[in-house]
């Protein structure tokens, strides 16, 4: 592999790590997300240098969770793998809809919290400005993913809001 795959996997790594996830699995991804073609458990732990049973392991999850499939290849007895793109594009649009449980939680912490601790009520409306305003943006997002892939918008053009 090239040093700037190298890179690529080893910062997904770091990237899943910080959303809860295991930098294993974020470097299995990014593997398999650079593979011209789907892989098997010894390829895998050969070219990330992982034991097989991590290998494994780290397959399994990412099938639970959906971002990895197994495939099967005319001829072959052992399971290949590949990313499932689709799905992972759907794990990132469930990200986003966190967004109104963690408004939500916050409003309940507003209702529940003493108008006197002023401390909390800062911290709470703070956090209450801000996805309020990230739901506001995004409120369309699936929309505009839709128009975006039929071609109706582009990459860089700019968001119009509608009011009302």
């Amino acid at each position: 592999m090239k040093s700037g795959e190298l890179r690529f996997i080893e910062e997904l790594g770091l990237l899943v790590e910080k959303s809860a996830g295991s930098r294993t699995l974020g470097r299995v991804l990014g593997y398999l997300l650079l593979a011209d073609r789907p892989r098997n458990l010894d390829q895998i732990s050969r070219d990330l240098l992982f034991s097989k049973a991590t290998a494994s392991l780290t397959v399994r999850q990412g099938q639970a969770i959906g971002i990895f499939e197994k495939v099967s290849i005319p001829g072959e007895r052992r399971a290949y793998y590949q990313a499932a793109t689709r799905n992972l594009i759907n794990v990132l649009r469930n990200k986003t809809k966190s967004i109104r449980e963690w408004q939500r939680l916050i409003d309940y912490g507003l209702g529940s919290v003493s108008p006197h601790n002023r401390k909390a009520t800062e911290n709470l409306q703070g956090l209450k400005d801000y996805l309020d305003f990230v739901d506001w943006y995004l409120a369309d997002i699936d929309e505009q993913y839709k128009r975006w892939r039929r071609g109706e918008i582009f990459r860089n053009t700019p968001k119009t809001v509608k009011d009302g």
